[in-house]
């Protein structure tokens, strides 16, 4: 154990010094990027940034009974910027079903198909309106097209793609089905992939574990479905007239009218909601990175709606639903979005509605959630509200989820916790991440948090680098900024990112100039080693105590000191403390003290057994 200790001091030392003469963080990509103008070291896009964009026309037919989904659609795909290529790269997600492929999360057995999602004519349609056949090939969950010419910045590309695929009727990953005829389906067309300004296409394969990076587009979408199926979906539905019977389109215009919950679906009227059992659902969507929808004849569909920002449109809101309970998750909703959209962010949420489908998991999609009921209430809210949160994160800010997932999910979890611990019946948010933090410290499947996400293949260590480990860091880095800067630092940089893709690097550098603090130890010492939090109190002497950092993990540092005179006293520190190389912190009191203890449980720290000092009887 003492061996141990030495080694980790000398690591730590060196690590300390090693980074109080970083003036940048490593990865040349991003600072090439910098060097052309598209990023700054300011954490603001670049006078040269600029977003490739895309136009979808989809027309869709899903078969319940058969579990198939067939389409057409055609992209338009503005290449506002990149290196001219003949190479267009498509996402095909739903191949995690597809045999051979490889994946992390089981499947069932009856959902994997020979085909997955079987891609059946490919064409690129010329400046002259002819189509004109492309060479297409297949690799995981990638289609690539090789184009007519060069596709050059600043032009648009035209590709029109059939496809067929069966939807995964026993497999929840991320969606599936539900009850007798209920779906939820997400990731079920062609979609092209991200090209930017430092990794070029994304040519991440999805193996079922990490999550996605999705390119910002319009949607315009057509989707045939029979047997009385009523459907939810991103965007707006632009022909409920002729879909709807009038007095659910009574019900649905007073609820997007009032605060009031609304039953719009109910047992007792569930037969006489569609005008006709087998309809095409026009839904359209602007500037989102996905589009996602869900269907049933068999649930209750309760609505609201609210002011989330003056001049604003309401934003209507709405639970799908199986269990009558369930339908307590829109007032949590409903307090969720007015806290992101007036609190922090404090960013007025941007869409024209939030659906939560009752299903599985909890899995976030553009203006549309994915959610399992626990009929417990903190549990309950905290689902919600950070699948809502995620509206902004990596929505709103199109985040590398796929490579760097404690991007998106650590805001996601850091933003609202004040909020969720105000509603919270039982629980403390921060406490609980401490807990899971600590399962994975010191352990040989550790690795670093700035690990790319795809290569974190243990699933534990996955979670805690992508959710409670940066939530923490974030805890943290507030102390240190103070809740007026951090709150700037939210709300600026979710502006400012709007509609793009903000790296890691970004948010780091905009927190730094923001603050106008070196924030890179900081930095350092929580996403780009694996470190051990564990600080300790290792002497007392005339007064002064002398407190370690054995890790290498920038803590902040909570004293509480019973003196001898039988009087407390508490003394803080921000996690600064320990900047410019110091791996020791001496304090000094007035007063002879009886007993130390170092931390609390909102500071996570792997070695109690050096936290406390008493004086000596």
């Amino acid at each position: 154990m003492k061996l141990l200790n030495i080694i980790v001091l000398s690591l730590t030392v060196f690590f300390c010094l090693e980074v109080s003469a970083q003036t940048e963080y490593p990865g040349k990509n991003f600072y090439v990027a910098v060097k052309n103008g598209t990023r700054t070291l300011t954490g603001v896009p670049g006078k040269d940034y600029k977003n490739n964009f895309a136009e979808y026309k989809i027309d869709a037919k899903f078969d319940s009974q058969t579990h198939i989904l067939e389409g057409e659609e055609t992209i338009l795909y503005h290449y506002n910027s990149g290196a001219p290529t003949t190479t267009m790269v498509v996402n095909l997600y739903r191949n995690i079903y597809k045999k051979g492929v490889q994946r992390l999360r089981q499947c069932a057995v009856e959902d994997i198909t020979d085909e997955g999602m079987e891609i059946l004519d490919v064409q690129q349609i010329l400046k002259t309106g002819k189509n004109s056949d492309v060479f297409t090939s297949i690799s995981g969950t990638k289609l690539f097209i090789t184009l007519n010419g060069r596709m050059k910045e600043g032009e648009t590309v035209s590709i029109y793609i059939k496809w067929r695929n069966k939807i995964a009727a026993n497999t929840h990953h991320r969606g599936g089905k539900y009850r007798e005829n209920s779906w939820f389906i997400p990731y079920w067309y062609p979609q092209i992939a991200v090209y930017d300004d430092i990794y070029g296409w994304d040519r991440i394969n999805h193996s079922g574990n990490e999550e996605f990076l999705f390119e910002f587009a319009n949607y315009d979408v057509n989707l045939t479905i029979a047997d009385n199926l009523c459907v939810w979906a991103t965007g707006e539905l632009q022909n409920r007239d002729q879909i709807f019977n009038k007095n659910i389109i009574t019900l649905i215009d007073k609820a997007s009218r009032t605060n009031a919950k609304i039953d719009i679906i109910t047992p007792q009227n569930r037969s006489a909601v569609l005008k006709q059992s087998q309809n095409t659902w026009h839904f359209k969507a602007d500037s989102v990175p996905d589009f996602v929808f869900a269907c049933s004849n068999e649930v209750n569909w309760t609505m609201s709606s609210l002011q989330v920002a003056p001049k604003k449109p309401r934003t209507k809101t709405s639970v799908v639903y199986f269990d009558g309970r369930f339908k307590g998750v829109l007032d949590m909703v409903n307090k969720t979005l007015d806290y992101l959209s007036n609190q922090r962010p404090n960013v007025p949420y941007p869409y024209s509605h939030m659906t939560i489908f009752q299903g599985s998991g909890g899995m976030e999609f553009p203006m549309m959630v994915n959610e399992d009921f626990d009929n417990n209430y903190d549990d309950d809210f905290f689902t919600t509200s950070h699948e809502v949160t995620h509206s902004y994160f990596p929505f709103m800010t199109g985040m590398y989820q796929n490579r760097y997932a404690f991007m998106d999910e650590g805001l996601t979890m850091f933003v609202p916790q004040i909020f969720q611990n105000n509603n919270f019946e039982h629980r403390d948010i921060i406490t609980s991440a401490v807990r899971n933090m600590l399962y994975s410290q010191g352990s040989d499947d550790n690795v670093p948090v700035m690990t790319p996400s795809y290569s974190q293949t243990d699933l534990w260590v996955y979670t805690i680098n992508s959710y409670y480990k940066p939530q923490l860091a974030y805890t943290f880095l507030e102390d240190i900024v103070g809740e007026e800067v951090m709150s700037k630092i939210l709300k600026e940089f979710t502006l400012n990112w709007i509609g793009k893709h903000p790296h890691p690097y970004d948010f780091f550098n905009f927190c730094e100039h923001v603050s106008s603090l070196n924030l890179k130890e900081f930095f350092y010492s929580w996403f780009f080693i694996t470190g051990v939090p564990d600080l300790a109190v290792i002497q007392v002497k005339d007064n002064v105590i002398t407190i370690e950092n054995k890790g290498s993990i920038m803590l902040p540092i909570y004293l509480k000191i019973n003196y001898k005179d039988g009087t407390t006293e508490i003394i803080e520190r921000n996690a600064l403390c320990w900047a410019g190389g110091n791996n020791v912190v001496n304090m000094s009191v007035k007063k002879d003290i009886e007993f130390i203890q170092i931390g609390n449980e909102r500071i996570p720290d792997a070695d109690l057994s050096n936290n406390n000092w008493r004086a000596d009887k």
